[in-house]
């Protein structure tokens, strides 16, 4: 799987944009934690990763 990040780091941190491979158009971020979950992929709604 291919992704393209486009990030911006500012005094507010870090956010930007992240294109999947199959996807066609750009996800927007705002923090690492919300990028990292982009990355980890899709999954169900209920996921425990949805959790704060």
């Amino acid at each position: 799987m291919r992704f393209i990040v486009e990030l911006e780091y500012g005094a507010d941190g870090v956010h930007g944009l992240v294109t999947r491979e199959d996807a066609d158009r750009a996800v927007p971020f705002h923090g690492w934690l919300e990028l990292l979950r982009l990355l980890e992929g899709p999954h169900t709604p209920g996921d425990p990763r949805d959790e704060p």
